[in-house]
């Protein structure tokens, strides 16, 4: 009797258990899902968003480049770049070959790697960066 008790009361937790569990997990209706799909590739227009990446992409590309020149030629002035920010240029440059720049820009990395990371004895200002700073207002 008391096997029968046990296993009347496993099987009900069991199956408690199982319905709990598909009522937080349903079953997915597969082709309910694949109509869904289909629907929306219908809707999206394959064509123009390539267009718009293509011209993201440039975008991001020019901007990358500008930046990387900007740093490149402030460098080539000190004659000098602190390692910091010529970490930040490598990351920079990867992404910006990664998206198909190349030519000037990897010229100028190149010349970046040569620089000496500390500034020379004979420099009068230890800032690399050409833009000031000013101390926050006090209220």
């Amino acid at each position: 009797m008391a096997g029968l008790a046990t296993g009347i009361g496993a099987s009900s937790i069991t199956t408690w258990l199982l319905n709990r569990y598909d009522r937080r997990h349903p079953a997915v209706d597969m082709d309910k899902l694949v109509r869904r799909i289909e629907e929306l590739n219908e809707r999206i227009d394959l064509s123009t968003l390539a267009d718009k990446l293509d011209a993201l992409n440039n975008a991001v590309k020019e901007l990358a480049y500008l930046r990387i020149r900007e740093r490149h030629e402030n460098a080539m002035r000190h004659g000098w770049m602190h390692p910091n920010e010529k970490r930040v240029l490598e990351r920079l440059y990867s992404a910006y070959h990664s998206i198909g720049g190349n030519g000037t820009g990897t010229q100028m990395i190149d010349e970046i790697r040569n620089l000496p990371s500390i500034p020379p004895e004979d420099a009068p200002d230890s800032r690399m960066c050409d833009e000031t700073w000013e101390p926050p207002e006090t209220y």
